[in-house]
């Protein structure tokens, strides 16, 4: 495979992200890192599980923007990438709560019932996010006929959701979430044969593009207790999608070059409109969160996406279940500030996730899993503001600094390396809470 240098405002550079439905994306907050399944707080919670919803106390808008640096590697060749663009976008707002009034005894020095009070509560979301992303482009040669030939690859596009979540916190033990997503995008894919030597031959350009709709559903739980000193997480998600279609439109022709311009010389097939159904894979998530006092937390996640049941008119590669394994340490993990702390301290987090991935790569009569690896550092910088009520609010600046291989255990297979920097902005409800005036 040779490959040819491309660069612009996408998401991926990568042959990879060629197969199937592109290069899945997994977008989650800055602030939960690596915890897709148990991070939760008063400002922020995870993408992947809509429980964690449940524990957000106020009004919060956070974005994130990303920029990313690469190289892939096949054999001597070398393509490089830079690119990026937009994250996530979410606002969370709380839409109930509650307290419960409950007899715990009776002080019969004052004379008076003692009450233990149960807080309850529910917060809602609307989030647009990326779930896969295309970028490529190379070519492969052959040389083996009586006439070299070249297929020359380009993609582009990929699929968002459009997601409203809602989380329910039940007495502080418990966490139930749901979200409903509309899936949509578009997956452009366009091949040249040519003859090199011979371009007045003609050339044959094969271009698709596939239009994405349909619906995306979440389910979650969370437990939280405490013993001692340490807090404790334990997080579930289910994620499957329904009523999918895809309209595919494809335009077969022969162009004619010469003299540096091309001209058409021929439509070899032309369909506008063919709809037909698809499926996209299912997911089920689980995490365990350790925490000691406001100190630091120790976080694991696994999560599996199952590929087998997957079935697309416009992609007849074959795919494996993916695996993600996620482990993160993050010091000053709660993101509001205690009233005893003078400053609240800034969250320095750090993270691995090994993953075997959905894609098979076949190679010298073998087929081969890719393998992705991610290790971020990253940390906040919190800027805390005493409101008109004297409550104090968050709002906090994100970096995430990311290093990301993709490759094969096997050696003389391509590679890729990429530098992601990420960059989030999350405002507390002082931004949007109105006013009051004596």
């Amino acid at each position: 495979m040779n490959a040819q240098g491309t660069s612009g405002q996408n998401f991926t550079g990568s042959p990879f992200s060629s197969y199937g439905l592109g290069e899945w994306a997994g977008s989650n907050f800055l602030q939960a890192n690596t915890s897709m399944n148990t991070h939760s707080g008063y400002y922020s919670y995870s993408l992947c599980n809509p429980a964690t919803l449940g524990s957000v106390r106020f009004t919060t808008l956070d974005l994130s923007g990303g920029y990313k640096e690469g190289l892939v590697t096949s054999g001597s060749q070398q393509q490089s990438f830079t690119g990026g663009g937009l994250n996530y976008l979410s606002l969370a707002f709380p839409v109930w709560k509650y307290l419960k009034k409950n007899v715990i005894g009776y002080d019969s020095a004052k004379k008076m019932k003692r009450f233990k009070y149960v807080p309850y509560g529910a917060a809602s979301s609307l989030v647009l996010k990326p779930l896969t992303t295309v970028g490529y482009s190379y070519f492969l040669d052959n040389d083996k006929g009586a006439l070299p030939t070249r297929t020359s690859y380009r993609g582009s596009g990929g699929i968002d959701v459009f997601q409203w979540n809602l989380g329910f916190r039940l007495a502080n033990k418990l966490n139930i979430g749901y979200g409903l997503g509309y899936v949509f995008g578009s997956l452009k894919e366009n091949s040249l044969f040519s003859i090199p030597d011979s371009l007045s031959l003609g050339v044959v350009e094969d271009a698709k593009v596939n239009v994405i709709r349909g619906v995306q559903q979440q389910f979650g739980l969370l437990a939280n207790f405490k013993l001692d000193s340490t807090y404790h997480k334990i997080g579930l998600s289910y994620e499957m999608y329904t009523g999918l279609s895809g309209t595919q439109s494809r335009l077969i022709r022969n162009l004619e070059v010469s003299g540096g311009y091309t001209s058409i010389m021929d439509t070899i097939y032309s369909n506008d409109g063919l709809k037909q159904d698809f499926t996209m894979p299912t997911a089920i998530g689980v995490g365990y969160s350790f925490q000691f006092r406001r100190l630091f937390s120790l976080n694991f996640d696994l999560r599996k996406q199952v590929w087998g049941n997957v079935n697309s008119f416009f992609d007849k590669t074959k795919h494996k279940d993916r695996m993600d394994y996620g482990v993160s340490l993050v010091l000053n993990p709660v993101d509001e500030k205690s009233p005893n702390e003078r400053k609240m301290k800034m969250p320095i987090r750090l993270s691995y996730v090994y993953s075997t991935t959905q894609n098979i790569y076949n190679y010298s009569g073998a087929e081969h899993q890719v393998i992705e690896q991610r290790m971020s550092v990253g940390f906040g910088l919190p800027f805390v503001q005493r409101y008109y009520d004297n409550s104090v609010i968050t709002n906090m600046v994100n970096v995430n600094i990311q290093y990301l291989t993709r490759g094969f255990k096997a050696s003389g297979m391509p590679s890729e390396q990429y530098l992601v920097l990420g960059l989030g902005l999350q405002l507390g409800d002082i931004w949007f809470a109105k006013r009051k005036y004596d």
